[in-house]
Parts: C-alpha cells; structure tokens; sequence
C-alpha cells in the first residue's frame, strides 16, 4: 500500500469512528489495540497504524510519504498531540488525511514520472 492509498484508508478508519486519548478504542470506549477487531474509532495515530499493518506489502518509506504529507500541513510535530488537542473535531482530522492524500499522490506521480527522453541535436 503506498503512501496515498495509506492515508485513503486510514481516512476511511477515522470516517467510521473516530477518538481521542487512545489509539483505537471499542464501542465502550476502552482502549482496543489498532489492529484488533473490536476496535470501533481510531485517532490520527492509530488509523495510520491500523491501516499500516492491514497490508502485509506497506513498506516504511510508504508510512514515510504518508507521516511527510501528513507533517506538511500541520506545525505539531506529534500526531497524538494534534489529534488529542481540545476541540479538535473528527472532520478535522477527516480533512486532514484528504489534504495529505492529496499531497502523497501528488509526490508519488511526481516519482513515479518516467524521465523525459534525452534529445541531442546536432
């Protein structure tokens, strides 16, 4: 899973349940770990992780692009920390992961652009 597809899914995570104070958490609101099934919410942190290890080809210079795009938007260097800060909302957090989406893809297409062809002319 590159970078991109990481934050589409860790968007998808925190879409359908979202917390604070905790990586994952459970419909009654104990701690769960990320990749347990009866986790229900995930903040910033832990729907990265969880969407991290549900795909055995996720590499770390993926997470890097993701945690990159991810550092290009917000000033806190601690993802927990932003996540956790009072007031922050869902949506937040939501829009957050589409706009470094956004920016992985852009990154990856930049890379992934095959070199333009070297022409001499004589």
């Amino acid at each position: 899973m590159n970078g991109s597809e990481l934050l589409h899914e860790a968007g998808a995570l925190v879409a359908s349940g979202w917390c604070q104070g905790e990586e994952a958490t459970r419909d009654d609101g104990e701690p769960a770990d990320v990749r347990d099934g009866t986790a229900t919410r995930w903040s910033l942190l832990g729907a990265l992780q969880a969407a991290a290890l549900s795909d055995g080809s996720t590499r770390v210079e993926d997470v890097a692009v993701a945690v990159g795009a991810i550092a290009e938007l917000i000033s806190d260097p601690s993802l927990a920390n932003w996540n956790d800060e009072p007031g922050r909302t869902s949506d937040e957090v939501g829009l957050l992961l589409e706009r470094a989406q956004a920016l992985a893809a852009e990154q990856l297409r930049d890379v992934e652009l095959p070199p333009a062809p070297l022409r001499v002319v004589i």
